[in-house]
């Protein structure tokens, strides 16, 4: 289970569900992509995911909306380099074997991260892996850096300490994580839509009056010590929005994801018709600032 749908967690285990009329039941799931895949599979009706696997899906013509950002950061992720193979710096990294998990925000960042530092991202060569064989992967040798999110990238700097190198890009791949569903269902679901934001809200209302409380709870239903959930209660903003900057960032990672063969090439899609924006505009409509 991944921090970043932490309102998602907090608003459960604090019953803001319940309080604003709704049975609401959290699936716990390694990351954002297998949570939109249980989505697509008709086995969830949404999903807390990062903006690069729902960008894929939607050019292969999944037909999804985003409800609303429920998270952001712009630091998380890194490269973790074993510094036995020589490696210090970003430059040393071509030519070699880096584990990701292929079509998420992980590899997204790795791209622009080799991108920010001038270095061609075809000189690596890329291994996929799910987050929870990352660690292992880059203990046992047979990789030479991964590229992971937190708290997968504390787990190694602990694990590893000193014979890894943590390399990162600020700035160069500012994430989304959003709460994403089938369009029809978020169509037809308006009023449940509007009271489940109004709790995630309330969510964030207790992670800004109570940072220590929350985080503990956070921890605790996430299976985590304090201390390694830290990093990440570090990095994440846990806010509710739907802002402009997010359409950039969208057609951002569809140019890529075109040029990386995950979807067929064709016109840049209009994001704007995946954003469902009346529900959080009904909520707090100071949280929207998208431009229609």
């Amino acid at each position: 289970m991944a921090p970043h749908a932490g309102l998602l967690h907090l608003a459960a285990a604090r019953g803001f569900f319940d309080d604003r009329g709704l049975a609401v039941t959290v699936l716990a799931q390694s990351h954002g992509k297998a949570a939109l895949a249980e989505v697509l599979r008709g086995g969830a009706d949404l999903a807390a995911a990062a903006d690069v696997p729902i960008v894929v899906e939607v050019l292969k013509g999944a037909p999804l909306s985003i409800a609303a950002a429920v998270a952001s950061a712009s630091n998380e992720l890194a490269v973790l380099a074993r510094r036995d193979r020589a490696i210090g710096s970003p430059a040393d990294l071509q030519g070699r074997r880096v584990g990701v998990t292929l079509g998420t925000s992980g590899e997204y960042f790795l791209w622009a991260f080799m991108v920010r530092h001038r270095l061609a991202p075809q000189s690596l060569t890329l291994v996929d892996l799910p987050p929870a064989r990352l660690v292992q992967a880059l203990r046992d040798g047979s990789v030479d850096a991964i590229a992971a999110w937190q708290p997968i990238r504390h787990e190694a700097e602990v694990a590893l300490a000193s014979a890894v190198v943590s390399l990162s890009a600020p700035d160069a791949y500012a994430q989304n994580y959003v709460l994403v569903g089938r369009s029809e269902f978020l169509a037809t679901h308006s009023e449940a839509l509007r009271r489940l934001l109004l709790a995630l809200l309330d969510a964030e209302r207790f992670v800004q009056e109570e940072p220590q409380q929350a985080k503990a709870l956070l921890a605790a239903r996430l299976k985590l010590s304090t201390e390694a959930l830290d990093p990440a209660w570090q990095a994440l903003t846990l806010e509710v929005g739907q802002e402009q900057a997010q359409l950039v960032t969208l057609e951002d990672v569809a140019g890529w994801a075109m040029a990386r063969g995950y979807a067929p090439a064709q016109p840049m899609p209009n994001f704007l018709a995946h954003l469902d924006l009346e529900a959080l505009q009904a909520a707090s409509p100071g949280r929207v600032t998208v431009v229609r």
